[in-house]
């Protein structure tokens, strides 16, 4: 028996039982495009989520390269930092070697006359063992007695001066800090009048500000005397 539409209740109710009077009302007024949307939707969704899932395994592989390439950059530091060591050890050990050739020139640089050097072992029977000056700490101790080089001259009326030497391809603040130390030692132990003194190609900023302001006198190394014959 056919059903009678004469409100809209009828025809919600028709709509309702009636799946095929349903899908054929509902392919009148909606088009293809959008009856197939809620499938085509699941569809991108899924492929969205595929796409997520992916990304995220991208993400982590991604994380794992940047961890093994800080571990990487880290051990790359860690080289070079010990390949730059080496070669300031290298270059401070020849700085050391070369002034052995300008001891003459060290003094002259002064005004002074060279007269001796001071070998370690003179320099350990002078500050003496262990405990013989209680307020010189053991670092200092040790410093003093490898000092560089340390050199005894005659000033311009025939006195006896002192200059205490600290040599680097590179001064840095530690050689000037040595140099001084040093020098107050050597004029307290020897009651000598003492110059403090680096050797050097050339100063980082803050030796050089110790040079400018005096507290230490610079002799400069020639770079030809660094390259073999």
């Amino acid at each position: 028996m056919a059903s009678t539409i004469n409100t809209t209740d009828d025809l919600i109710r028709l709509l309702t039982e009636n799946a095929e009077f349903y899908q054929a009302v509902r392919r009148l007024i909606l088009t293809d495009e959008l009856i197939q949307l809620p499938e085509r939707f699941a569809a991108f969704a899924n492929r969205v989520d595929d796409f997520i899932t992916e990304q995220r395994g991208i993400n982590r592989r991604m994380d794992d390269f940047i961890a093994e390439q800080r571990a990487v950059n880290t051990e790359q530091r860690a080289f070079n930092r010990r390949i730059e060591d080496g070669i300031g050890e290298l270059k401070g050990n020849a700085a050391r070697t070369v002034i052995n050739a300008h001891l003459y020139e060290i003094a002259g640089h002064l005004g002074l006359a060279l007269q001796a050097t001071l070998s370690r072992r003179e320099l350990g029977e002078l500050i003496g063992p262990q405990g013989r000056h209680p307020d010189i700490s053991s670092g200092d101790r040790a410093s003093f007695i490898r000092a560089d080089l340390v050199i005894i001259a005659a000033g311009p009326d025939g006195d006896a001066r002192n200059i205490a030497l600290e040599a680097s391809y590179t001064a840095d603040v530690r050689d000037t800090r040595r140099a001084r130390r040093n020098a107050e030692l050597l004029e307290r132990l020897t009651g000598r009048r003492t110059h403090a003194m680096v050797a050097s190609v050339r100063n980082d900023k803050d030796a050089q500000a110790e040079v400018d302001r005096g507290a230490v006198d610079w002799y400069t190394l020639d770079q030809d005397d660094f390259t073999p014959e």
